[in-house]
C-alpha cells in the first residue's frame, strides 16, 4: 500500500492563531492495514493532537489504535493523564497501543503533552538556523496492558514552532532533519517519512505548526 498523505489548517479566534498539521503514514511492507492511528480534535480554544500506535501490524494492531483513538475523541478535551487512562481502560483485552497526546492551547502559547511505549514526540522552532529542540519524556508501557502512568509535562509552543511526533517505524534519525525553514507541512511531513520510515514496520509521522493566521 502507497503512502498516505494529508493535511489542513485549523484556525482560532484568540488572536488569530492558526495550526497547520499534517500527516503521513504508510503500513508495513505486504500488509493493507495501518496500526498506527491519528487525532486532531479541537475542543474551544485547544486542540487535542494523538498519535497511537497499535502492538504489532496488522488488523488486530489498527483495531487497538483504532480503539484508543475512538475514546479520546469521546467527550470533553480533559487533562493529559487523565485521557491516558480512559484509553488504558478501553484497550483492556485487546493487543494494546502505545500513544503519545499533546493538548494545545495557542492562546496562552502552551502545550502539555505526555507518551507512553516508543512514540516520539519533538517541538522545534522552524526559523532558518535554528538549533532549539524539546523533547517528550517517554515512559515504557502498553496502554491496556500495562500503565504505569505518564510523565506530563508543559512546554512554550509559541508561533513559528511545530510539534512532532513519530511512531517507532520510522527511524529517529528523522530528528537530523527538522523543519528549520517554513516549507509546507505536508510536503515535509511526505519527505521525512519517505526517507527515514521503515518499510519493515507501521510508520506515521504527524506533524503541527503553530502559525499566524492567513490575512
Amino acid at each position: 500500500m502507497a503512502m498516505n498523505a494529508e493535511g489542513g489548517s485549523i484556525a482560532f479566534d484568540a488572536g488569530g492563531a492558526r495550526i497547520d498539521w499534517a500527516v503521513a503514514q504508510a503500513p508495513k511492507s505486504g500488509c493493507t492495514a495501518c496500526g498506527d492511528g491519528y487525532l486532531l480534535r479541537r475542543d474551544g480554544g485547544r486542540l487535542l493532537v494523538a498519535l497511537a500506535d497499535g502492538v504489532g501490524s496488522g488488523p488486530q494492531a489498527r483495531d487497538a489504535a483504532s480503539a484508543c483513538l475512538e475514546e479520546l475523541a469521546a467527550g470533553a478535551v480533559r487533562g493529559v493523564a487523565e485521557l491516558f487512562e480512559a484509553a488504558h481502560g478501553r484497550l483492556r483485552g485487546t493487543r494494546g497501543a502505545a500513544l503519545a497526546v499533546a493538548v494545545i492551547d495557542p492562546d496562552q502559547e502552551v502545550v502539555e503533552w505526555a507518551a507512553l511505549g516508543d512514540v516520539e514526540g519533538i517541538i522545534c522552532q522552524i526559523q532558518p538556523g535554528s538549533a532549539e529542540s524539546a523533547a517528550i519524556m517517554q515512559k515504557g508501557g502498553t496502554l491496556g496492558v500495562h500503565f504505569p502512568g505518564v510523565f506530563c509535562q508543559s512546554q512554550k509552543f509559541p508561533r513559528q514552532h511545530v510539534l512532532i511526533f513519530a511512531s517507532d517505524g520510522v527511524s529517529r534519525q528523522f530528528r537530523s532533519a527538522l523543519p528549520r525553514a517554513q516549507i509546507p507541512p505536508q510536503e515535509w511531513a511526505a519527505s521525512c517519512l519517505g526517507e527515514y520510515g521503515r518499510e519493515h514496520d507501521d510508520r506515521t509521522i504527524l506533524i503541527a505548526a503553530h502559525c499566524g493566521r492567513e490575512r
